[in-house]
């Protein structure tokens, strides 16, 4: 009697052990776990994001998943993001979206790659050295086809307003290429920091007063307060031309900048290489992420006056 007791009892739970193992087994396992910091919400970075993550996802499949920290704008948040992410050894490898989150991170975590986009020019930032492990994908324009953009555009510009972030060091390092480019054209450069976003109509009013166009580089405060920063230029009847195509739609005149969601693709390409194959960040070079098309704005030209047709130039209207 005991005998038969104890064979249902097997015959009852071994097939319930079973079904536990093999829900178990079922589940998917992560094989790489990538900690993503970006510096705000805007677009721009959304899209690097954006093309970082389903790229990564089309390489790797399920072996990756992504656990992202948005400072929101704040270096205080990014610094406090990136010392949890550092201190967290989950992580394969470290994803950066723009010059602060990059700064952020660089400054605690030494040792798992990091790979950046949306950063001008890593150089400047300390960071980069022969046995680095930051690499990525840098957004720097082509700046002398962007000034050669405004003199075809706009031929009769003779006074060009640089409105630009002072906090942000590859803004102030891209105002220097642009002044230096201008020179060559016989232009004068105009400098208008912005110290904070409150700061943008005013800025922008003395710019519209004194410069024939205005330019911007790529910027994260530029792109926060682009919406009124595109109104203050329309109202002082000046034409800007930004640094970042995504931006076109929230009026400016013109935009010629690189496309940031190929270039978060890009940057997945390049974590993958770390990932799967026996590679080093300072084994990979840098990439460069820019772009010649040019863009405008149709009911920003009709404000002006300028139909598409006077245009002599190739042009992307939106």
């Amino acid at each position: 009697m005991k005998k038969n007791i104890l064979l249902i009892i097997a015959l009852v739970v071994v097939p319930v052990g079973l079904i536990i193992m093999k829900r178990k087994k079922a589940l998917p396992q992560t094989r790489y776990t990538i900690g993503i910091l970006q510096t705000a919400s805007h677009p721009a970075l959304d899209a690097v994001h954006e093309g970082f993550t389903t790229e990564l996802v089309s390489l790797l499949g399920t072996d990756v998943s992504f656990i992202t920290q948005n400072a929101q704008g704040s270096i205080t948040q990014a610094q406090t993001a990136a010392a949890h992410l550092h201190a967290d050894g989950k992580y394969s490898a470290f994803f950066t979206i723009a010059t602060p989150a990059l700064q952020a991170l660089a400054a605690v975590e030494k040792d798992r790659p990091v790979i950046f986009a949306a950063v001008t020019d890593p150089e400047p930032l300390g960071v980069m050295n022969p046995t680095t492990n930051i690499t990525g994908v840098t957004d720097m324009i082509d700046v002398p086809h962007f000034i050669e953009t405004i003199t075809k555009l706009l031929p009769l510009t003779k006074t060009v307003g640089i409105v630009y972030s002072t906090g942000e060091l590859n803004s102030t390092e891209m105002v220097q290429k642009f002044k230096n480019e201008l020179t060559t054209h016989q232009l004068q450069a105009l400098e208008f920091g912005i110290s904070h976003e409150s700061e943008s109509a005013a800025v922008l009013q003395k710019a519209c007063r004194t410069a024939d166009v205005i330019i911007t580089p790529t910027d994260n405060m530029i792109a926060s307060a682009i919406s009124t920063i595109a109104a203050q230029a329309v109202a002082g009847k000046k034409p800007l031309i930004v640094s970042d195509s995504m931006l076109i739609n929230k009026g400016p005149f013109a935009a010629q900048g690189v496309d940031y969601k190929k270039s978060g693709q890009q940057a997945a390409r390049i974590a993958h290489k770390l990932l799967t194959q026996d590679l080093k960040p300072h084994q990979i070079p840098v990439e460069s992420a820019h772009s010649t098309e040019v863009f405008v704005n149709t009911t920003t030209l009709e404000t002006f006056g300028i139909t598409l047709e006077s245009i002599t130039l190739p042009v992307t209207p939106v």
